[in-house]
């Protein structure tokens, strides 16, 4: 075999393996920040939002049993709805769905404690005996135990000592961009670049050999590539900053659930700030399910790369063994 000859295979053999490890490289970076939208959008943002609603309904429930006969039933019926939605998006696995089972039986007697209170006169000793016990059970005493500190650490793993990640921590993970994502695009923006010089230094190889100006397949080739890549890492900044926004959002109607359980906010205020949120998520992350749904597109831009690299080398090869005879 002649040295042009083998220098064609050789460079054949390099771009096609420089176009698998492009291919892998960008097929794992994209998936690494688009795998996490669906979770997200789908399960974390929907469970956060519940059970904040759940929280805030409770803590409305003792004040409507003081200001009308009856008040705190449709209180409760939100709680309870709002913790089912929570266990059907699959809040924080088994563990998640552990704490809510046992909230939910917890807002059983407290309901019963208010309902007590809810028979008597105003201005019955008893019934100021029953929305202590009531509100005692609500809040707790520190140790954990209460059903918002209960709901508390499943939100971001507080008060209970070593209660581990909350759904806080969940979305942290989701929405971030870490050390891992970088050295993934890190390795896939090398790979593309190393390809793209592959590309031209063959481009290069086969006007001095062939006195060939321009070869359209690997010029179109070194296209596919520059304008692939932007166009993937421009669809990768849109999700990131839907994700980072939306974190920034459900970190806010944490702060604000918390406020309101130290009297900052008012619980009307936080209703109307966790419908304000749930749009706002919503409209954060609407695009984020088609762009993830471009993964597929990344090896078939991986094949038309290679048949691209095979279409301008080919002729060359088959023209050098039609000279060298």
């Amino acid at each position: 075999m002649s040295g042009t000859r083998r220098s064609l295979v050789r460079r054949t053999g390099a771009l096609v393996g420089l176009t698998v490890a492009t291919v892998a490289a960008l097929l794992a970076a994209y998936t690494g920040v688009h795998g996490g939208a669906g979770p997200l959008r789908d399960e974390t943002a929907p469970a956060i939002l519940d059970v904040t609603a759940a929280q805030n309904a409770l803590r409305q429930a003792g004040a409507a049993t003081r200001d009308a006969p009856g008040g705190y039933r449709v209180q409760i019926a939100v709680a309870n709805q709002s913790l089912a939605r929570a266990a059907e998006a699959g809040v924080l696995g088994e563990s998640g769905l552990s704490t809510l089972e046992t909230v939910t039986g917890l807002i059983v007697s407290y309901g019963g404690w208010l309902e007590q209170a809810d028979r008597l006169p105003e201005d019955s000793p008893l019934r100021e005996a029953y929305l202590y016990y009531a509100e005692r059970m609500l809040t707790g005493d520190g140790t954990g135990t209460g059903i918002l500190e209960r709901l508390e650490t499943l939100q971001t793993g507080r008060p209970a000592p070593g209660g581990g990640a909350g759904q806080a921590d969940v979305l942290a993970d989701q929405a971030a961009f870490g050390w891992s994502l970088r050295l993934a695009w890190g390795a896939a923006l090398l790979c593309a670049a190393v390809l793209v010089a592959a590309l031209l230094e063959t481009q290069l190889f086969l006007l001095r050999r062939f006195r060939r100006r321009v070869n359209p397949a690997l010029l179109a080739a070194t296209l596919t590539v520059v304008l692939g890549v932007a166009a993937l890492i421009v669809l990768t900044v849109q999700t990131q900053n839907a994700k980072a926004a939306s974190r920034d959002d459900l970190t806010a109607i944490l702060s604000a659930a918390d406020d309101a359980s130290g009297a900052g906010q008012a619980p009307e205020l936080v209703s109307h700030t966790i419908r304000t949120t749930a749009e706002e998520v919503g409209s954060h992350m609407t695009n984020t399910d088609w762009r993830a749904g471009l993964t597929g597109a990344i090896p078939v831009l991986g094949l038309l790369l290679a048949a691209e690299v095979t279409l301008g080398i080919r002729p060359r090869l088959a023209e050098y063994r039609f000279r060298s005879r």
